[in-house]
């Protein structure tokens, strides 16, 4: 049995691997915080290592796996962020795809009954319902792909933290800056809403968190008519502030004039075009009524004020804050609004409106193209003034 033994020839037994200093060959006992690297107690006295500090393996490995720990609840409080406005994207991007629906069957439906007159219209107005729905399926593409994108490297990185943490202290230790580095730059970016051109033609409209940035280069300079001013609103001299008194002004009474409500027309008209514009609310408690109205609106009569009698607008009266659509649409902001940003892209059909001093977007008109020349429209209870 031994010359069998010997015959096999088989290789001696190796002691189990230790990590040693490559200069020093003795065991890697001490992690130098400086330098982020191991060393023995020879290069802890060593000239190159004698200042720095220093501590043993056992406690450094421990002190960084903290670190890494602390990285994981703020990393999935974001994940959970991106998830739930990955679901809002898409529950928008089904209301204005249902929206679009009923109004391209509700256009197809009258047409049949139109004169051969208005087949043309007809084309015309089909023609943009489709570019309109093409539009809708392009935001939800081009949105909930970066959203999933984000959902992706978050999910590989807070993956790579919980095997970090659970690996020996020797390996959780190596590279362990540069995982923390990834960690810092971890940031949520949230869709955009700004109209960008393609190569291949016209244009996409992509849905965005934070449109502070878009809205400042379209902002314009409104300034307020006083030929179409109710005749118990007080305008200032330059035509940016305004208040409801109590007393009616001798005002030659014009067709452009408001006779029965207190409302009042900006003097710029638009029919192309983005425009952005801010309105500050003032004494806390009254009603506004802000937005865009048709050339067309009722002066004379009372206001109607939904889009089928030309205004798009949102009010904000007695404790109560909603968009005028058939029926009224109730709006719970985070934030009480005290001064409104009103944003128009006339082209493609969009009128928002935000809260001017968080940038929340409180609603967005966007059933069909506008077809009519715009003007800022406001209706007040107390007084505002145009920033």
């Amino acid at each position: 049995m031994v010359e069998m033994v010997q015959q096999l020839h088989l290789p001696p037994l190796k002691p189990p691997e230790e990590h040693l200093c490559e200069k020093h060959e003795e065991k890697l006992r001490l992690f130098c915080e400086e330098d982020q690297t191991l060393i023995c107690v020879v290069c802890d006295r060593s000239k190159e290592h004698r200042s720095h500090a220093v501590t043993p393996i056992e406690e450094a490995a421990q002190e960084y796996k903290v670190k890494l720990q602390d990285w994981l609840c703020p990393l999935r409080k974001e994940m959970g962020y991106i998830l739930e406005s990955k679901l809002r994207e898409e529950e928008q991007c089904t209301t204005m795809r249902d929206k679009m629906r009923t109004a391209k069957q509700k256009l197809e439906s009258e047409i049949e009954q139109l004169l051969q007159l208005l087949r043309d219209k007809d084309q015309s107005l089909h023609r943009k319902l489709e570019v309109l729905e093409k539009k809708i399926t392009m935001v939800e593409n081009a949105n909930i792909a970066k959203l999933s994108n984000q959902i992706t490297t978050l999910n590989a990185l807070i993956a790579d933290l919980e095997k970090k943490c659970k690996e020996p202290v020797l390996d959780l230790l190596k590279d362990v800056r540069s995982t923390l580095d990834r960690c810092k730059e971890v940031k949520f970016q949230g869709p955009e809403r700004e109209m960008k051109k393609t190569k291949e033609r016209g244009v996409i409209v992509v849905i965005t968190l934070k449109p502070e940035e878009q809205m400042k280069k379209y902002k314009v300079m409104v300034t307020l008519d006083p030929d179409t001013a109710y005749p118990w609103l007080l305008l200032s001299e330059g035509g940016r502030h305004v208040r409801l008194t109590g007393t009616a002004q001798h005002l030659l009474d014009t067709p452009k004039r408001f006779t029965s409500s207190p409302c009042v027309l900006g003097r710029e008209g638009f029919t192309s075009g983005r425009h952005y514009w801010e309105v500050q609310l003032l004494q806390e408690g009254e009603g506004w009524i802000v937005g865009v109205a048709a050339e067309s609106v009722e002066r004379k009569g009372r206001v109607r004020c939904s889009p089928e009698w030309g205004v798009w607008a949102l009010v904000v009266r007695r404790g109560q804050f909603f968009a005028f659509t058939s029926p009224p649409t109730p709006l719970f902001p985070r934030q009480w609004p005290l001064k409104l940003g009103v944003y128009v892209d006339y082209d493609w059909g969009w009128l928002s409106l935000y809260n001017a001093a968080s940038m929340e977007l409180l609603y967005t008109f966007s059933w069909a193209p506008f077809t009519c020349r715009l003007f800022p429209f406001f209706c007040l209870e107390g007084e505002l003034r145009l920033v």
